[in-house]
């Protein structure tokens, strides 16, 4: 008999056999994204049927993918932020899962009971340019109200048409911390409320318990690594008024794994635990999931760093010295180091830590040294070797 333990660890196991390793997050743009669904659906012949369903500011056509055949509709949209793709590239291994055997018992029961409804690409304009907004300069999740743009209406007008009865809301997140610890989060999850008074209707209490089940199944694989996104209502986000229109929704936000820029453990991560989460919703497994392991979930918070460097010493023109550590964040999509805070952060980690006097040195000793110049502090803060004086 199946569980949900069993299944994400058949299909972690696996992962390698229907990961598409030709896609990276640098190659997730429209004509890339577009070219490998038309492979998938003519591989799947007739398992993964395809929609253009609208189009974006630059005319670029927005697609729907479904699979399956039940009545229960679960909708799911990804890079409704352009610079988000990590889900997108999930959404896309998890096609390939289901055209490459649909006929494996657990998988052929699910698109039996459910309809899966996927937009693996909201915002093509944002992709193109790698930023959050369309080619208008619209944050998409700030205009399901006003429904101004044509990707907001796009979206709209496929949840008016599918009514699902689940929905799963896909992004990535800045780097944030696992409560106050030192660890980062490598997924967010969130049941967004539906109204500012944060209530807890039937419709947001099987969200939470989806959450609970992501978080139960993904344990043995990642860990404590699991935050809980920031809950304040936000009326003009898709996620808060499907939830309020009566579609149980999850908000999963793709953080960070140390020694992973590219994002391709979180990326498994995603794949493996929708997937998961598909089946529970098809087979109502997700219904013995216990809603602590939900409420008990770390809020998303800010101890840590993309790099860490510890054992400096600052030096001011007045004479003053003093030892500190140095907390530096690179923008997205670029290398531009940015010092966060200078001082005591025991009570910090990073992505990346180094002790300047630590023996033997780190071969990035010299990134190190040039995060410094760059941040143009380098006047200020000297590197120092304890055997060998300033310098590297």
């Amino acid at each position: 008999m199946n569980t949900p333990s069993s299944v994400i660890q058949s299909l972690h196991e696996s992962y390698g056999t229907y990961r598409l390793h030709h896609l990276s997050a640098a190659a997730c743009v429209h004509a890339e994204v577009q070219r490998e669904i038309d492979l998938i659906v003519a591989r799947g012949a007739g398992v993964v049927r395809r929609r253009d369903i609208g189009r974006s500011i630059e005319e670029r056509n927005i697609v729907l993918l479904s699979a399956g055949t039940g009545t229960r509709n679960v909708m799911l949209w990804s890079q409704m932020h352009g610079d988000e793709p990590t889900a997108t590239l999930a959404l896309l291994d998890i096609l390939a899962r289901i055209v490459q055997d649909p006929l494996t018992p657990w998988l052929a029961e699910m698109l039996s009971a459910i309809t899966v409804h996927m937009i693996p690409m909201l915002n093509p304009d944002g992709a193109e340019l790698r930023r959050r907004c369309n080619a208008a300069g619209i944050d998409i999740n700030r205009d399901a109200r006003a429904a101004v743009s044509p990707e907001a209406r796009t979206l709209l007008k496929a949840y008016r048409e599918l009514t699902p009865e689940f929905g799963f809301n896909l992004h990535d997140q800045d780097l944030r911390s696992v409560g106050d610890t030192t660890q980062p989060a490598a997924l967010a999850l969130l049941a967004p409320p539906s109204d500012p008074a944060r209530s807890v209707s039937h419709t947001r209490l099987r969200a939470m318990r989806i959450g609970a089940l992501v978080a139960t199944v993904l344990q043995p694989y990642i860990g404590g690594r699991i935050a809980r996104y920031d809950d304040t209502h936000e009326c003009r986000a898709f996620g808060d008024l499907f939830q309020s229109l009566g579609t149980s929704t999850l908000l999963i936000e793709s953080g960070h794994w140390p020694g992973d820029p590219e994002k391709e453990y979180i990326r498994k991560m995603n794949a493996v635990a929708i997937l998961t989460a598909l089946w529970s919703i098809a087979a109502g497994s997700y219904e013995d999931a216990e809603l602590e392991f939900y409420r008990d979930i770390p809020v998303n918070g800010r101890r840590v760093f993309d790099l860490l460097i510890r054992g400096l010493e600052a030096r001011h023109p007045s004479g003053w010295t003093g030892p500190v550590d140095l907390g530096v964040m690179f923008e997205r999509n670029s290398d531009r180091a940015i010092i966060k805070e200078i001082g005591d952060l025991s009570t910090h980690g990073g992505l990346e830590t180094h002790t300047i006097g630590a023996r033997p040195l780190p071969p990035q000793l010299a990134r190190v040294e040039a995060v410094v110049r760059r941040a143009e502090i380098y006047d200020l803060l000297q590197i120092y070797r304890h055997d060998a004086g300033p310098g590297s």
